[in-house]
């Protein structure tokens, strides 16, 4: 009992030196001037909406950039709220470091869809529904056309818009998502000459792994032209169109 008790002493001791030591080190020094800012953006570059030079361009915009202010005096909170404030940006870190420099770490939003609709209504959607103004950096994600608004998109969209990112077979196949006037779906890909119909916004999961299994036991076997239209509106079946040439 004495022993273990011994032991969580050194432990604890241990712990509480290598904190200290830690916070000395990367403790600045007085008069410190911060000679180089490290920005870094946790995304892949397929899925950000911004840049290295987007962020020190938005800094300078605000006054906020500190390459070449006293250390002791640049303003960390007031860099991560800035930061926070811009409609691409989800997290941001920001922290000093005992060699004169300032790291700023962030995290963009994650964009899912890209919607133009037929209002005249050009944004992204990201995975909480959340509508984004579109940017100039490219992202490579499905474009949502017809007759579709805010309040359609983040209801009825977002859910789909999270399925076919995160499943590589779907982000890869699906190039665009159409809304029609009734508020039913359809969706053009990349690969064969056909229109696959969705029907009512719902059950996307259900009716996309019925989509798959038919695309590697029917179409690999007959090919991907052989039809126009694959239609799974309806449940426990797929109806199939042919291609008139």
């Amino acid at each position: 009992m004495i022993k273990k008790l011994i032991l969580f002493i050194i432990v604890v001791a241990l712990a509480g030196y290598f904190i200290a030591a830690v916070t000395v080190l990367n403790k600045p020094k007085d008069g410190q001037v911060c000679e180089q800012v490290e920005i870094m953006i946790e995304d892949s570059l397929e899925h950000s909406l911004i840049n290295e030079e987007d962020i020190q361009r938005y800094l300078v915009q605000n006054k906020l950039f500190p390459q070449g202010k006293p250390i002791q005096e640049v303003d960390l909170l007031a860099i991560e709220k800035a930061l926070k404030k811009s409609p691409y940006i989800d997290q941001a870190t920001c922290y000093k470091t005992a060699t004169g420099s300032i790291c700023v770490k962030v995290k963009s939003r994650q964009v899912i869809l890209h919607i133009i609709s037929n209002n005249g209504e050009n944004y992204y959607l990201d995975n909480q529904g959340n509508s984004i103004p579109k940017s100039s950096y490219f992202a490579n994600m499905p474009i949502v056309t017809g007759e579709v608004t805010k309040k359609y998109a983040k209801q009825k969209l977002t859910t789909l818009g999270k399925i076919i990112q995160n499943d590589p077979f779907w982000n890869q196949q699906i190039e665009q998502i159409n809304v029609l006037d009734d508020g039913k779906l359809e969706m053009i890909p990349r690969v064969g000459k056909h229109t696959i119909l969705l029907g009512e916004p719902k059950d996307f999961k259900k009716k996309l792994d019925k989509l798959r299994v038919f695309y590697e036991k029917g179409l690999s076997q007959v090919g991907w032209n052989k039809y126009s239209d694959i239609s799974l509106e309806y449940q426990d079946q797929i109806i199939c169109t042919k291609n008139k040439d």
